[in-house]
Formats: C-alpha cells, structure tokens, sequence
C-alpha cells in the first residue's frame, strides 16, 4: 500500500468513526428541509396560506395590523409574499416572534417564535445542533471535515488495476450482506461525492461567511459586495423606528428594478440607516434574490442600486452558493434528488461503521482455551501400548 493510500485510509477510517454520530443527524435534518415551507403549510395552514381577496393591503397597512396587535414591538425584517396564498410575514427581531399577516385583507393570522414547532427546531438542528453559535460552529468544522472524507475516500475508491473498474462501480447483490454493505459504501460513495463536496462546502461556507466572502473576493481580486449600507441624516432621530413610507420605498425599488420581484422589506432600527428592500432580478437562481435598494426613510427617495446582474464576480459566485446548497435550482425533481442524495452521508457513515466493525471482529484474537484439568480432560491410549483382547501375552514397550 503506498504512503497516500496509507494515509488517507487512517484519516477516512478514523474521521468516519469521529463524525459518523454528527453526519447523520446533519445530513437527515437537512433533506427533511429541502420542503421546508411545504413542512410548514401543510403542518400549520391557518399561518401559511390565504385565500385570494382582489388587490392587496399596502405594506403600511400591513404593519399598521401588526402594530396594533403588538404595541410594544417594532418590525425588524418583512417577508413580502410572492403568491397569492402566501401570507405576508413580519419578523419583530431575531429572538421575537414572526407575525403572519394575510396580505389582502391586512389581519393578523397569528404568530409563531422561532424555536416553536417542529419544522423550526429541524432548522436550528441543522444549522446549529440545538446548541447556538458552538453548535453552528461544530457544524461549519464538520462540513469541511466531511470534504476531508470525501477526497480520501475517492483516494481509497480508485482502482489499482483498470480490469476492477467495473466492480468499484457496482454493488454485488447477490453475494450476500457483507458484500453488499461494502459495494453501497465504495459505490455509492463515489456516485455521490461530487453532491457531498457541493453541499458540504457551501454549507460550511455559511457558516464562516465573512471568512468566505473575504476569500472569494482576494481569489477573484474584487471588492466584497455589496457594500455597507449608506446612511442618512438623522432627520428622523425623534421618530419611532418601525415607521414610515415603506410602501412608496418598495414602489421606488420596483419602478428602479422593474423586471424585479421585491422580496424582503428591512425596516431601519436607527435613525440614520435606510429602508432597504431586497428583489430577486431575473434569471438570478437565489431564490430571495441579492439585490438591494436604499431608500430614505422621510420621502422614500433612492439612495444607492445595488443590482445583483453587476456583482463582481466573487459575489456572484457567493451568491450561487445559497440556491445550489438547498436545491432551489432546476425544480422540483431536483428538490427530491437533494432529498434523496442528502441522505447518503447518513447511509455513508452506517456502512463504514459495519465494514470497520466486522473487520475488527475478524482481526480480534481468539479466546484463550481454558486450562487442562481432569474434569475436562480423559485418558487417551496410544496405539503402540494398546494390546488386542484376543492375544494375553503383554505387548512389550516399544523400543
């Protein structure tokens, strides 16, 4: 075995054994989310669906609702609703409950936190183990971990000899459930290292997104985008942060962008900061879009155009990171092949397991015999001291 075999054997089998536990529960919960907001519609329909009712309530109106429900709350971020069944949704800050708001009669339909419900504690699952910024960071080294098993593991895959391609790339099924086990973990591991590398490196990649962004941009010798938000004059230090013409600033941003799908509405939580609004541009594949426009908050004019199509080129490879990690390109086939291979670093780590178990059974010493005693021995004579019944004279020792 050559030095590299060697080596990446030690890293693969070990690695595995290490992060088996981590992979499986990272790699379940995150297929479970590739429907997440159809997890969530079909699991609490009265918060996420609307019957269609003529033309909408403006977003002031909206919030107007949302205001009157919830005196002592300011609106942090809002979901804009794309169809006609969705609801609008208005988030009250990260630790706050979201508010869901039909969109075209402007009443409340109720309110959820989000650590509530079961497709909510899937996510912090996924993202942070249940545990917070340690958990997410646990899950941002494995991802990068699992990229480490994945380039060792096709090390291993590769066949010495030309004439063994074909059996590394098929599974026995018929030769029995050790053999099957082992063609799953070399055949399938191959078959789905590149979906392994893509998921695994772009969902570490959200984990340390600064890090990422900053690299991407040096690689491509860019300038990371888009940049800080601009400011305005504190002419509206006196007024309650939460309010203002948000409705002119979305009509701004969409006669701006007119071929763009308004998205997100960030309310300012300072004085200075601006109404931001977030569109998705066509054929952009971020399904949330990456383009901003800033308007000021006293008359709704536009500050700053931030259009994703003339993001330079590591933004534009960021921003395809999002839509490739959860499936959002390419419909929903697509959606259940990730449902599907998202499982396989699950199945990866129980076959490992079993291959290193049954060859640590194999290689294990066997029991020590007990020790001689007369209770489990017997008298056994040996041919030459045996004599026949039929001759009495003694048989003399053999010489």
């Amino acid at each position: 075995m050559s030095m590299v075999r060697r080596v990446s054997s030690w890293i693969h089998l070990y690695g595995g054994l290490v992060l088996g536990g981590l992979l499986i529960v990272i790699s379940v919960s995150g297929s479970a989310l590739v429907f997440e907001d159809a997890l969530k519609a079909w699991l609490w329909p009265d918060l996420h669906h609307v019957a269609p009712s003529g033309e909408r309530a403006s977003i002031d109106e909206v919030l107007g609702a949302v205001e009157e429900a919830y005196p002592d709350a300011t609106p942090w971020i809002v979901n804009l609703s794309t169809a006609s069944t969705e609801p609008t949704v208005v988030r009250l800050g990260p630790e706050a409950p979201s508010v869901y708001v039909d969109p075209h009669r402007a009443s409340v339909l109720g309110a959820q936190r989000p650590d509530e419900g079961f497709v909510n504690t899937i996510v912090s699952l996924h993202v942070e183990l249940l545990a917070g910024r340690m958990g997410g960071l646990v899950v941002g080294v494995s991802g990068l971990l699992l990229v480490l098993l994945t380039v060792t593991g096709l090390v291993l895959w590769w066949p010495r000899r030309l004439k063994a391609l074909g059996a590394a790339l098929r599974v026995a099924w018929r030769r029995g459930g050790v053999r099957v086990n082992y063609d799953l973990h070399r055949a399938g591991g191959f078959y789905t290292a590149l979906f392994l590398l893509l998921t695994a490196l772009t969902g570490s990649a959200f984990i340390f997104y600064p890090t990422t962004q900053q690299l991407l941009a040096t690689v491509t010798a860019t300038e990371p985008w888009p940049p800080p938000a601009p400011t305005v004059k504190t002419e509206r230090a006196k007024e309650r942060p939460g309010t203002g013409p948000y409705q002119a600033a979305i009509d701004a941003a969409t006669q701006t962008l007119p071929e763009a799908e308004p998205t997100f509405l960030y309310v300012p939580q300072a004085p200075d900061a601006p109404v931001t609004v977030r569109l998705r541009t066509p054929p952009e594949w971020h399904p949330n879009g990456r383009s901003f426009v800033y308007a000021r908050p006293s008359d709704a004019s536009v500050l700053r155009v931030d259009d994703a199509r003339d993001a330079p080129l590591g933004s534009q490879v960021l921003q395809a990171f999002y839509p490739l990690h959860v499936g959002a390109v390419g419909g929903v086939l697509v959606k259940w092949l990730y449902v599907i291979f998202g499982l396989s670093p699950a199945i990866l780590s129980v076959t490992g397991t079993v291959i290193w178990y049954q060859r640590w059974r194999t290689a294990a010493p066997t029991e020590t015999p007990p020790a001689a005693t007369t209770e489990n021995t017997r008298h056994v004579v040996m041919p030459e001291n045996r004599q026949s019944a039929d001759d009495p004279t003694p048989m003399p020792p053999r010489p």
